[in-house]
């Protein structure tokens, strides 16, 4: 059984037989002519990937990324497929939404080798997402190691300091804005997930890591969306040291 589910969504007859057969090699797959009608199933039908034409003549394909990034988020790519692709114009799409651009005419065997990539890292991801779910919001082995080198008064405080800090940092941040991350706005979120690696806390060092390589990669929705997640563990750790003064 293929175990994963691809979305072919192509206006053009001849390019979309073309995807059919190179994606059917590997994948299950359905396939559409027509934006609208593929909107439609993808309501119904979770895809791992689309491949989605930027030229369909019935439907914005901004606007088919922007509904099926809300009603599956990112555990479902998008990759667009367009007749040119101007170097200069990648990070725009990126910056919407899309997780790859690609330039017809294709070649068959790189297409389908990023293809796979993208599958690959969807499938890391995923595990990273189980992970970070798994992980303690601090560490305490960590928090007694560091109180045995010096005193716990002192630590306490410590964690007091990086709590402010981060709430400092994060006015910096706007969870709200899709414009692409400034290198101001990269630099504290690095200082962030390196504190938070020092100090053991490990859901919101993870939780770091994602925001800061989102950014890098010029996801801005993704990016946008990890800053809540990120700002969740800061008042989960704020809470957690409330209720443990004790340690």
């Amino acid at each position: 059984m293929k175990s994963k589910n691809i979305l072919i969504v192509e206006n053009k007859e001849q390019e979309r037989k073309l995807f059919e057969y190179l994606i059917g090699q590997l994948y299950s797959f359905s396939s559409f002519g027509s934006g609208k009608d593929a909107l439609n199933h993808i309501a119904q039908q979770y895809a791992h990937l689309v491949l989605l034409s930027l030229q369909l003549p019935d439907l914005d394909p901004l606007q088919f990324l922007q509904n099926t990034k809300k009603m599956w988020g990112n555990s479902c790519l998008v990759v667009a497929v367009a007749s040119t692709v101007d170097e200069a114009n990648i990070p725009y799409f990126k910056s919407q939404g899309f997780d790859e651009i690609l330039s017809k005419p294709i070649r068959p065997k790189e297409f389908i080798l990023k293809i796979q990539s993208l599958l690959a890292k969807l499938d890391e991801e995923s595990k990273n997402a189980t992970v970070a779910e798994s992980l303690p919001i601090l560490n305490t082995e960590i928090y007694q190691q560091l109180v045995r080198l010096s005193t716990k008064e002192g630590i306490d405080q410590v964690y007091v300091e990086f709590v402010q800090e981060c709430n400092s940092l994060f006015q910096l941040l706007d969870p709200n804005s899709k414009s692409l991350p400034s290198e101001e706005i990269l630099r504290a979120i690095h200082t962030i997930k390196g504190n938070s690696g020092t100090l053991g806390v490990e859901k919101m060092y993870f939780a770091a890591k994602s925001s800061e390589s989102l950014g890098r990669q010029q996801k801005s929705i993704e990016f946008a969306e990890s800053l809540h997640y990120l700002k969740a563990t800061l008042v989960e750790l704020e809470k957690f040291l409330k209720k443990n003064p004790n340690l």
